[in-house]
């Protein structure tokens, strides 16, 4: 349960405030403005139908539309009235909105006409036009201006809203069900009328019981879906910067729903893209009737993303974006995904910069075969109960049913019974990733690869509630013992010795710290995450490429949208989201409005991310931010993104007890 903090200004005087004409702000039916906007932000992403089927005074709608949405409101008394009610109010079309506040951003102000006048609009009769019962038969979509861009499968209607071209849900493969379950993705068949790109498409297959407020729950297998975002008004062929934005989630939950890329797009003046692949034991999976056949196998996640980066480069150019200047990006797992096109030869040429967020110590790990987990893939099957060994057999199966086998018991925090991720196939990922890189075999592009200083905060807080325990201090040492002999190498990052574990605690102990939780998350977070995916990473990367830039994000007081639990979250594993995607929540989470010194910080984060996607580094030409120089592993340079001023910080791991992780090899 949660408490919307709206109800600390007096009802009365939010409603003054958001415009009401004077007088109607008395009406005791009217719902406080604070209300509404809460719901809309939470529950809503822009772009959204806000539906009020009473809709009164309209102040939800009133809300909807400041916050970007569409919105469709019905009032019964307004509908009996009929022609009377109408000729009473009916302005002409200029008039409609001409006492709407300044500050609603509309694609169209002429749309509004489109809304159902309510008896006492909030901001004047002339607000809303009042239009008869016919109006609620028209699709939503009329309610912003429409725009057509080509594909090379055919043309695609995408919306104007929000100050932004937006194409949803454009099919960038066939979906992957039936005989293309566990295989490469096949183009899409073609279609030769514009097709309708307003909503996204459905989240890849799923289970997201383990990561409270994270991912999505999904039974879905066609799923291979994109989206494109660009500032209104571009014109085809204007070569603008492309961000692609690769979804994190463990490679086990997540989707493209749910990242507002308003700020990247325009303030950032950037073609966005953003897509879903293949997760969970769908986008990950080995089993020797499956890889006995004529294909590439295992990382059937990976290939999708190949798919979607050669969609952008054949078709990109058509809203705006330049196929020549292409950055991938992503958080978490969606860095892995990066690090793993990095080291795929399947993916040369088909981006130019890069930029990890929390991507672990992927490149550094022995990543294993794939054909030495097929283990993994008869138990999963066993486990699902089904008769029959072939490929037929396997790909008959139910998704539930292969979800559900692959499900952890309650009150247990992980991605699943069975380990999901990157393979070494021999093709996609032709060897282990940490023989590619060490020996220089990636393509070498400009890159950005950081951490944030708390990682594993936000793990131990989805332990926390998944378990309903937070670590007892007289239990810490045993609970970190366990924890560093049998967490996942993609969290660790390393075999731990067992003559090592006992310095480990003694370097971490929770006297130094808040809580025994947070002193784990110290350690965790430092071993894996942050001395391996970003020190160790970003020295190995400079062997090879010159534009390599390290940064470290530190607001310890973030808002966060998870659940609380027993301590702060501060800096945490994905805190750094909301600040590239505005009220990014996850999923499930809960937004929390950013105070001026978040939109600060997220306004120089937007800066630096675009400006690197524009010129290769993220530093502007003329600007009041630091430069950001370029990681010298002597000086242990990073940028620390923080409040109240972004900086430079030499000396970065002396902060993580570099010392004392360099020396555990693993």
């Amino acid at each position: 349960m949660s408490v919307w903090p709206t109800g600390q200004r007096d009802p009365l005087a939010q409603l003054r405030d958001a415009g009401c004409v004077p007088g109607t702000e008395t009406d005791t039916k009217r719902i406080p403005p604070a209300i509404a906007a809460h719901a809309i932000a939470t529950y809503t992403r822009p772009g959204d139908l806000v539906l009020d089927p009473g809709c009164g005074a309209v102040t939800v709608l009133t809300e909807a539309l400041r916050a970007g949405r569409l919105a469709f409101g019905l009032t019964f008394a307004a509908l009996r009235r009929g022609r009377r009610h109408e000729r009473a109010t009916q302005p002409n079309k200029h008039q409609a909105c001409s006492r709407f506040p300044d500050d609603v951003r509309l694609a169209d102000r002429r749309t509004c006409g489109r809304i159902l006048r309510s008896e006492h609009p909030p901001t004047g009769e002339s607000s809303f036009i009042s239009k008869r019962r016919e109006s609620v038969e028209r699709t939503y979509w009329e309610l912003a201006p429409t725009l057509t861009a080509p594909t090379g499968r055919g043309p695609v209607r995408g919306l104007v809203i929000d100050g932004m071209h937006q194409f949803l849900g454009i099919p960038y493969a066939a979906a992957p069900v039936g005989r293309l379950r566990w295989r490469p993705p096949v183009e899409t068949e073609g279609w030769r009328l514009p097709r309708d790109a307003f909503a996204y498409g459905n989240v890849c297959a799923q289970n997201n019981k383990s990561f409270v407020g994270f991912g999505f729950s999904s039974n879905t297998e066609d799923c291979l879906y994109l989206n494109v975002y660009a500032p209104a008004g571009v014109d085809e062929g204007a070569k603008l910067p492309v961000m692609v934005w690769i979804p994190g989630g463990g490679l086990f939950i997540g989707g493209s729903t749910g990242y507002d890329p308003s700020a990247l797009v325009k303030d950032g003046q950037v073609v966005f893209v953003s897509f879903n692949y293949r997760v969970n034991v769908f986008g990950f999976f080995s089993h020797p009737a499956i890889n006995a056949e004529d294909h590439e196998i295992g990382n059937y996640g990976i290939m999708d993303q190949q798919a979607a980066l050669r969609w952008v480069q054949d078709n990109i150019a058509g809203f705006g974006g330049d196929p020549d200047n292409v950055t991938i990006f992503g958080e978490s797992a969606g860095g892995i995904s990066v690090w793993c096109n990095i080291a795929s030869p399947g993916s040369r040429g088909l981006f130019h910069k890069a930029i990890i967020q929390s991507g672990t110590g992927a490149p550094l790990l022995r990543t294993p075969l794939t054909v030495h987990v097929e283990q993994n893939g008869l138990d999963l099957i066993r486990d699902t109960g089904a008769p029959g060994a072939t490929a037929d057999d396997l790909r008959a199966i139910p998704a539930s049913d292969l979800l559900a086998a692959n499900l952890l018991p309650d009150k247990t925090f992980g991605i699943g019974k069975y380990e999901i991720g990157q393979t070494a196939d021999g093709t996609v990922i032709p060897e282990p990733m940490v023989d590619l890189f060490t020996s220089g075999r990636f393509n070498r592009v400009p890159t950005i690869n950081g951490t944030t200083r708390s990682e594993f905060n936000w793990f131990q807080g989805l332990i926390e509630l998944s378990t309903g325990t937070p670590i007892p201090a007289e239990a810490y040492a045993a609970i970190m013992r366990d924890a560093l002999t049998n967490l996942p190498p993609i969290m660790l990052g390393r075999t731990i010795p067992a003559d090592r574990i006992d310095d480990i605690i003694s370097a971490y102990p929770p006297a130094d710290y808040a809580s025994a939780s947070e002193a784990m998350s110290a350690a965790i977070g430092d071993c894996g995450f942050i001395n391996l995916g970003n020190r160790q990473s970003n020295r190995m990367l400079r062997e090879y490429v010159d534009a390599v830039y390290a940064y470290e994000f530190d607001v310890a007081c973030t808002s966060t949208p998870w659940p609380p639990v027993s301590f702060p979250y501060g800096a945490a594993h994905t805190q750094d989201l909301q600040y590239l995607f505005p009220n990014f929540r996850g999923g499930g989470g809960c937004v929390v409005p950013h105070d001026e010194a978040d939109a600060k910080l997220a306004a120089e984060m937007v800066g630096y991310w675009t400006t690197f996607a524009r010129t290769g580094t993220p530093s502007p030409e003329s600007s009041a931010l630091p430069q950001w120089p370029v990681y010298d592993p002597a000086r242990e340079n990073v940028i620390r993104l923080a409040i109240p001023e972004c900086h430079v910080l030499e000396g970065f791991g002396k902060g993580h007890h570099a010392d004392l992780w360099d020396g555990i090899s693993g």
